[in-house]
């Protein structure tokens, strides 16, 4: 039907998520915000970048922010270059650990 073709485009031209990270840690910095690692390898991603990203909380609850993603600054160094990601505007209870950070792909 046409209706079924028409959803079918849709579906294939709607941009597909996908999946930065996963939330194992999370650190609150009184001037940034809150960090989440382990962000995504600097190989994998090109930043910086400012998105706005989709929280999928372990409880199944969706929530919809700004995230910056930022060059991470460690002494020593790390062998795997990651950048930082940072929530200027959420609490370590708004992002569980757990909590999948999705974002649209164009």
């Amino acid at each position: 039907s046409k209706a079924s073709l028409l959803l079918d485009l849709i579906q294939v031209s709607a941009p597909m998520p996908k999946l930065l990270m996963t939330v194992e840690d999370s650190f609150q910095i009184a001037s940034r915000g809150l960090v989440v690692v382990p962000g995504p390898l600097a190989a994998g991603f090109a930043g910086p970048a400012s998105l706005s990203v989709e929280l999928r909380r372990p409880d199944g609850s969706k929530v919809h922010a700004p995230l910056l993603i930022e060059h991470q600054f460690q002494s020593p160094p790390s062998t795997e270059r990651r950048w930082a990601c940072v929530f200027a505007m959420l609490s370590k209870q708004d992002v569980p650990v757990g909590t999948e950070i999705w974002i649209e792909q164009s």
